[in-house]
This record gives C-alpha cells, structure tokens and sequence, in this order.
C-alpha cells in the first residue's frame, strides 16, 4: 500500500523525498494568492475537530488577511485600518486571532502582532491555539525557520527565534513599552454589558490609548477591530466617526439587508443568507426568539438598534415641503429645547424641536443641535422660532433666565419624568403614535437616522439631545388643551445667575 501524502510520514528514503517535496510545495502554495485560505485548510484540524463549513466569506476575509500580512511583511505603508463586522459564529476570531498570526510568521518571523479582547481569557485562549497550531509537527516541516524561544512561551506570550512576538491581553492590559506591526481587536466588548454606556465609553478610550501608543511605525502599523454590533456608541460607532480615519469598513450582516459593505459582497448571499448553514432562516429565527429584536439588530444584523428603531420609531407623517402647512395657521408654535454650554462636539449638544398644532395634529417644522458656549449659544437661539419652552427647573432656570437677558421670549415648560431621559421618551411616545404628528419630508431622514442624533438609536446612542428636545416638545403640545405655563419675559426673577 502506497503512503499516504495527507500524512507526511515518510517510510523509505524516496518517500521521505516525496514527502520533502510535498511539504516545500504546501509551503509555497501558502505564499501564493489564496495562500492564507489554503493555510486555513491546512491547518483546520489542528485546533478544531469539527468538520468545516467553507462559506465564501471565509474565503473572502482570508483574501482581506493576506493582503494585510503581505503588506506588514514589505512593510509597506498601509492604506488603511480595518473593521469588521460579522456575527458570531461565523469563524471570525478563528480566521482572524488565531490562524493569521501563525501564518503572518510563516511569511515574516519578525512580525510582532497583539491580540486584544475584552478579557485575558478570552485573549489567552487565541493566544494557546495559535501556539498549537505553530507547534504543529506540520507547521514545523512547512516552516522551519519558525522556532519559539524556550523561554518566552507562555499563555499570553510567545516569542521566536528571529525576534517576531505575539501578545494577548484583555484590552487594557500592561503592555508598556511594547510596540507592534499588526493590532488586533477582536470583541472589545462583553455582549453581556455592552449596552452599558460606561463600558461603550471605557472600550472606546482604551483603544484609543492602544492604538495611539502601541505601533511601531503610524503609517505601517495596522489595525483590525473584528466585533458584532453591540451598540450605536460602541468601537465601530467611534472609530468610524473619527473624521480623516481612513478605514476599510467591512460589513456582513446575518442577512442580507442594505447595509452590506463593501455593497458587491451581497450577490453571494444565497436564498438572502450569510451562511445558509450555520446560520440558516430556522437558526435566525430561533435567534430573534432568544436574543429579542435589539440584541438580534446589533449581533445578527449588524445595526445597533431594529430597523424599525427601539423606543422611537418611524411613526411620524411625511408632509412634502411645499405643501406643509404655513405657521400662521398653528397654535401653541415654538422651539422646545435641550441646551448644554459646550462647544465640545464630544459632549452633550443643545438640540431643539420646532413645532406647532392645528386642530389636534402636531407639525414638527424644524430641527437641530449645534455645540456652542455662551454668548454664541444665545446668538443661535435667537435665530430660532420663538416662543422658546425650556424645561423647568426646581431651583430656576439660569438658561431661561439667560435669554430673557437678552431680549427672548423664555416659556417654562413642566416636564414630567425628572431627569430620566429614557422614562419621559417613553411618556412621549403614545403621542408620536396616535397618527396625528407630522413633520417635513425633507426632515424626516435627519430626525430618524442622523449617526449622531438619530431618534432611532435612542437610548443606545451616545447623544440623546434631540431625542429629548423631541419628547418635551409632543408631551408639551400632546396635552388635552394645552399647557399651562408662563412668560419668562414677564415677571421679576433672581440675579444669582
């Protein structure tokens, strides 16, 4: 019976050649276009003992490593970072944390590469199975110039003989004085806690800080952030805001939906599916089921709120510009605000919401939020609709205090639900409901979808300005015979401000 080549064992001197053979030609195929795809293949079994399933998007995320390995290993200056997100279960980390850096030493010992996960279990995990995979009696025969230091192999870090290293920490772990090629960040974030805004804010800050200090050359280092969704203020949300960051954004949600990128990758979605495999229309709806729609948005669909939004919807009557009613026809018109005293566009905004009734319906006329201090803030304001409704306060409002200084026409507006933005959202939107608010066409896209105040992301978006501009305004202009309040313009008022 003739030796098998799968096996490489050599049983006569011209079987060991063969064998020689074989193992020089995997190698080279290894380096050859498709190579990282192929070193997957190989080395599959190595640390997984189920059978593979070989969706096109492994194949496609491999030609994506490859490309970023071969640069790193001419030390080409990159053309950008990378994000991808891709739900879980679709062998992300084990493309991503563990194959490719076996394979970026395979084609460069000297490479230095970090993993980074929300925790050092998580990151010592990919950290061991790419150590088996190197230790491989196969990788050793395919890469014998690969050799791991006696004394730097531990759970969390590995060093070779020609000075290439890998580290995995949980993100913020000690990594001082330490600088990489390649940074990987795979899951910052708990899908346990990720709905926690500390912790969005925590991931985000870290990252920043690693990213920021941990490259060994700016223009070559690279990073890849490998996540699901989890929240519209979570990594993805704040790296892709960063103006002139150049990234490669690569979207695959569970199903195919508009937010496929890059937008050609959709045709090989078959019946509407990813992986109609693993991640089959019974798998998706078993998922929905446990998961509930927010989750299922964020992990599954890669869009960190429903479609259809989660406390605020699209429930709001489109009225074309040129036919939308002319003010002097409503009752109740102003401006009702949320203000902030900032000009830091990290911070909160002031947001407003103009709007007025005919009969029972609402008209919402016009929008917006800027960041902007005193004197500009009331600069701005007075270029609004007024009457201004400003939410009252216990103590006085110095902002309504503020603007009747200045000649501006102040109403106080009681609010219910104290200051929990969430819990007066909830108290506004029966109004939102009830099919008699309207608003401009061309507002519509902002007031929904705008990246940093769209309503539909409220609560999970790191600003909630507009989104609580909007609930004072309908519980405001919703109450049965309007409010009672009273003219900041009028009356006598404290100096203490």
């Amino acid at each position: 019976m003739k030796p098998s080549t799968k096996s490489y064992l050599p049983v006569s001197g011209k079987s060991n050649n063969i064998s020689l053979d074989i193992d020089a030609a995997t190698a080279e195929r290894c380096r050859r276009m498709g190579g990282f795809f192929f070193f997957v293949q190989e080395f599959w079994d190595v640390i997984i003992p189920e059978e593979p399933v070989w969706n096109w998007h492994i194949k496609y995320l491999c030609s994506v490593g490859q490309e970023v390995v071969m640069r790193l290993k001419a030390r080409e200056k990159k053309e950008s970072d990378l994000i991808i997100n891709i739900p879980p279960g679709t062998s992300k980390s084990t493309i991503w944390s563990v194959m490719l850096p076996a394979y970026a030493w395979a084609m460069d010992p000297t490479l230095r590469l970090l993993l980074l996960s929300y925790s050092n279990d998580v990151a010592m995990g990919f950290s061991k199975k790419c150590r088996d995979i190197i230790q491989s009696d196969k990788y050793r025969r395919l890469f014998p110039d690969v050799a791991i230091r006696r004394d730097s192999n531990s759970k969390t870090h590995i060093e070779n003989t020609q000075q290439g290293e890998i580290y995995a920490t949980g993100l913020g772990g000690g990594i001082t004085g330490k600088h990489f090629h390649y940074i990987g960040i795979d899951d910052p974030l708990n899908p346990k806690e990720a709905a926690s805004e500390a912790e969005c804010r925590n991931a985000c800050t870290l990252i920043d800080s690693t990213l920021n200090t941990r490259k060994v050359d700016k223009a070559i280092s690279v990073t890849v952030l490998i996540m699901q969704r989890l929240s519209a203020s979570d990594p993805t949300a704040h790296l892709l805001d960063k103006k002139n960051k150049k990234i490669n954004h690569i979207c695959l949600p569970g199903e195919v939906i508009d937010g496929v990128k890059p937008a050609f990758l959709a045709k090989y979605y078959e019946e509407g599916l990813l992986d109609k495999v693993r991640l089959d229309a019974e798998v998706l709806a078993e998922l929905y089921t446990d998961m509930g729609s927010a989750n299922y948005a964020g992990q599954i669909s890669q869009r960190p709120v429903p479609a259809g939004g989660l406390i605020w919807q699209k429930w709001f009557i489109e009225v074309p510009d040129e036919s939308f009613p002319e003010t002097r026809f409503m009752t109740q018109y102003g401006s009702d605000w949320d203000t902030a005293y900032t000009k830091e566009d990290a911070n909160a905004a002031s947001a407003y919401v103009t709007a007025g009734k005919i009969g029972h319906r609402i008209y919402i006329d016009d929008i917006g939020w800027a960041w902007k201090e005193t004197p500009e803030l009331v600069k701005w304001i007075r270029t609004k609709a007024a009457p201004h409704f400003i939410e009252a306060k216990a103590n006085g409002n110095p902002v309504r205090l503020l603007l009747v200084r200045n000649g501006i026409t102040a109403i106080e507006v009681p609010v219910s639900g104290g200051k929990d933005k969430i819990a007066r959202a909830r108290m506004a939107t029966p109004v939102a409901e009830s099919g008699m608010c309207y608003i401009r066409k061309s507002l519509a896209d902002k007031l929904y979808n705008d990246s940093r105040q769209g309503i539909l992301n409220f609560p999970r978006g790191k600003f909630k300005d507009l989104a609580d501009a909007l609930a004072q305004c309908l519980l405001r202009l919703g109450k049965k015979g309007g409010i009672r309040s009273h003219s900041a313009v009028e009356g006598d008022y404290d100096d203490d401000f």
